[in-house]
């Protein structure tokens, strides 16, 4: 993997350097998948029927099924190709429908309008982010009432056991970013109260809900012929772990964020009324979709047509390859 950038943005990881393919990452990783399911399920599930929900760098969607069982649509929003097309043969193996919206973007200068989506989801995807309240900001912008964060701390059990025996421990109490990777793949992890800090300056509510995948090397330490023995005692202990160890057992520490005095999602003007005096009409479904997206490179209205969008500002465009969107800036 390396790392790609945009014009007055921070690089962004690119996952299609050198043929890689994020679905491998998931194989023999039932366990972490079946956590992070297990915490998801908990926060949506009392939640009302929610609208519009976004996947902020979501990949090939893997978690895009389990949403779809609390929101009417899902917009799915990644850099990368490969995890766009992966996602695109899997969720739309019969073309676009009503529900599920696949777009590639940059997540520092995202194509969505202020509180476009009831509810965010941004999992796995910090650690890799160099200009993290940035990245926070233009996430922040477009979520109007729940946000479910993964933050990767650098505080955690193994960590400080390591810092300890090393005599580091001193830096793992400061609220800067602990950079782990390289130029090639950078790779972050923060102070958790760093992070909840600068959410409560962007006026949201932040509720530590849980440890996320506290034994996540269980499934390489134990021999193949023993894992079903000891899966049920690992699953059972990750239970429990996910709210005993809150704020320091982990790793991945997720956040519920919540406003409730946010103002509801207010989609700009219809594609048939983007610029005056031109009546276009966007075909279904991407007349559902159109209203809640805007300019990346400045913020204006787009003009549609089947298989683009022109930017009525800065004239920029945007086109269309099967069910994908593109509105990464370059």
């Amino acid at each position: 993997m390396t790392t790609s950038s945009s014009p007055n943005a921070a690089r962004v990881i690119n996952y299609d350097a050198d043929g890689y393919d994020y679905r491998h990452f998931w194989d023999g990783r039932d366990y972490e998948q079946w956590a992070e399911t297990r915490v998801i399920r908990r926060l949506l599930q009392p939640l009302s029927t929610i609208d519009w929900m976004v996947d902020l760098g979501g990949g090939f969607g893997r978690n895009v099924p389990l949403y779809l069982r609390y929101a009417s649509h899902v917009v799915l929003i990644d850099y990368s190709w490969t995890n766009l097309k992966n996602a695109e043969a899997t969720l739309l193996p019969n073309g676009p429908n009503e529900r599920v919206f696949l777009i590639r973007g940059n997540i520092y200068h995202l194509p969505f309008r202020d509180s476009a989506f009831d509810v965010g989801a941004t999992i796995r995807v910090l650690h890799h982010l160099a200009a993290t309240n940035e990245a926070l900001a233009e996430m922040s912008r477009v979520i109007a009432r729940n946000w479910l964060l993964d933050v990767p701390i650098k505080h955690h059990l193994l960590a400080r056991a390591k810092a300890m025996a090393q005599g580091q421990s001193r830096q793992l109490n400061d609220w800067s970013p602990n950079s782990i990777g390289t130029p090639e793949e950078p790779f972050y992890n923060f102070h958790l109260d760093a992070i909840r800090t600068r959410l409560e300056e962007a006026g949201w509510s932040p509720r530590l809900v849980a440890s996320v995948a506290n034994f996540r090397r269980w499934e390489r330490a134990v021999p193949r012929p023993a894992r079903s023995l000891v899966r049920p005692v690992i699953y059972g202990a990750e239970r429990v772990a996910q709210r005993a160890g809150r704020g320091w057992w982990g790793p991945a520490q997720f956040l519920w964020l919540s406003r409730g005095d946010r103002p509801a999602p207010s989609p700009g003007p219809t594609p048939a009324q983007s610029v005056p005096g031109i009546n276009l009409w966007l075909a279904p479904p991407w007349n559902l979709l159109a209203p809640r997206l805007r300019c990346p490179r400045c913020a204006g209205d787009l003009v549609w047509a089947a298989n683009a969008a022109a930017c009525s500002t800065c004239q920029g465009t945007y086109a269309r390859t099967g069910a994908i969107w593109d509105f990464v800036v370059e």
